[in-house]
């Protein structure tokens, strides 16, 4: 009964293929036929990220917890498909048995014959007597109008959601470990450069006092060189913070207590490369991305539930029957007398429920329909976020691009400040702008290049991280 699933009908969108490359200030063409590999990390060139990831992978509870998910649905999946074979159960039974006085057997209407007896009642006033019973038990539901393959056709698609929602689980772990660490790096390249800058400021402010001592600067001067020691011997210890805390989120992704990984500092562009990212079309994003072939297969369970509602509505028909053997004396327990059974049909046809049927079938057509407007908007928002993403690693390209010439520019702009302040003819205060603008573009530059490293991790989370119908890796973590 109902409908065979039918994929809906998505919409289509142009083909992003050109992305700016940041060291050459050009577009390049992308090739479409190139898609992000299943291991997509390891384009960052970094083999401590690739350790990370590993370790992460067969250790990180939230991975694991999905995997016993996948492995609960596939349980009750199995269970669905059982009704389709038949049931045989053996049972046993001994017990003591008093007939009622006021039955025909109390009576005294039925009798038995014990081996070298004659005929006598079994069921006199008050008469007790014990009976043994061992039995097969046949029951096979025959399913006509396939209810049952219609559960099971639910319960399979419910496991394969489960399946894709352990994908996506795993795909967030990894965005989120490539986040922190480059976040962790950052940090490493902001430390490096403040300590710098506050060696550069001390020797300027032993410059200065000496120039004041001398007569040749001013007691202003000292002070202000004095508050950028400061200004900055301040950030430090700021950014230690922040290091501290991307380390212990680390270490939790990665399965282990606070303090149990230790990350060396190493600069962000010391340690990492930055990929140019094949890009095909973005309607491939549908044959990978977890969260739409979970969507999907959730919206297949929906439709095979109508059929299973609709099925209700008809007769179930069943094949039953049950043998054995039957005495009250042991004796004669396998004697021809003592045989039982019984084997035949049984309908159930549904006449008057209360509208259950009814209810059930309305609630599973709309059930199909949310989920079904559940769909769609999860690609909506995946072509959404893939545009967002796209736009944001170009357009980081290009703002590194600009950021790297302001650098340049005010380093010399200092390097001219502090060379007419020397010949007397500007300010100090020249100079102290001059090494404020230094700190804050190289500040600016090591922000974007970080925010450029997350945009790429969260681009191949938009594209379901290279994964394909099929592919296995990563596999399932042992229990």
């Amino acid at each position: 009964m109902g409908a065979d699933y039918q994929r809906p009908a998505t919409p289509s969108v142009p083909t992003w293929d050109t992305m700016f490359d940041g060291e050459t200030n050009t577009m390049i063409r992308l090739d479409p036929t190139k898609e992000p590999a299943g291991d997509w990390w390891r384009l960052f060139g970094n083999d401590e990220l690739d350790r990370l990831i590993d370790q992460a992978l067969q250790h990180n509870h939230d991975v694991r917890r999905a995997a016993f998910r996948v492995m609960e649905a596939r349980a009750v999946m199995v269970s669905s498909r059982a009704g389709l074979f038949p049931q045989l159960n053996a049972v046993g039974s001994v017990a003591d048995i008093q007939i009622s006085k006021s039955t025909l057997a109390g009576l005294g209407l039925a009798t038995t014959t014990a081996p070298g007896t004659t005929p006598q009642s079994f069921a006199a006033p008050g008469k007790q007597y014990t009976l043994y019973n061992t039995a097969m038990d046949l029951s096979w539901e025959l399913d006509l109008w396939g209810r049952i393959r219609r559960g099971l056709e639910a319960a399979t698609a419910d496991a394969e959601a489960l399946d894709h929602d352990r994908r996506g689980v795993i795909l967030t772990m990894l965005g989120e470990i490539g986040a922190a660490y480059f976040e962790l790096r950052e940090l490493d390249e902001l430390i490096e450069l403040a300590e710098r800058t506050l060696r550069t400021r001390r020797d300027s402010l032993a410059i200065i006092t000496s120039r004041y001592r001398a007569g040749l600067s001013t007691e202003l001067d000292v002070k202000r060189t004095e508050e950028l020691v400061e200004s900055v011997s301040a950030q430090i210890p700021e950014y230690r913070r922040l290091r501290a805390a991307a380390e212990h989120h680390i270490a939790a992704l990665v399965g282990s207590q606070p303090g149990m990984v230790a990350l060396p500092p190493k600069p962000l562009r010391a340690v990492v490369a930055q990929p140019i990212i094949p890009v095909g079309l973005p309607s491939q994003i549908l044959e990978r991305r977890p969260d739409i072939l979970e969507a999907e297969r959730n919206l297949v369970s929906a439709n095979a539930h109508i059929g299973e509602a609709r099925a209700y509505f008809f007769p179930t028909i069943a094949i039953t029957g049950a043998g054995g053997v039957q005495s009250v004396h042991l004796d004669n327990w396998l004697t021809s007398n003592s045989h039982t059974y019984n084997f035949g049909p049984s309908v159930t046809l549904p006449i008057f429920l209360g509208g259950t049927n009814i209810a059930r079938l309305e609630n599973a057509e709309a059930r199909y329909q949310e989920l079904l407007e559940q769909y769609q908007q999860t690609i909506v928002n995946a072509f959404r976020e893939v545009a967002d993403l796209l736009v944001a690693v170009r357009t980081r390209a290009e703002q590194r691009w600009h950021q790297q010439k302001q650098v340049e520019a005010a380093r010399e702009a200092r390097r001219l400040a502090e060379k007419r302040y020397l010949a007397g003819i500007a300010d100090y205060l020249d100079v102290l702008d001059a090494e404020r603008e230094i700190l804050n573009a190289e500040t600016t530059l090591v922000q974007t290049d970080y925010a450029r490293l997350n945009d790429l991790v969260m681009l191949f989370k938009a594209l379901g991280g290279g994964w394909k119908p099929g592919d296995e890796q990563p596999r399932l973590p042992a229990p």
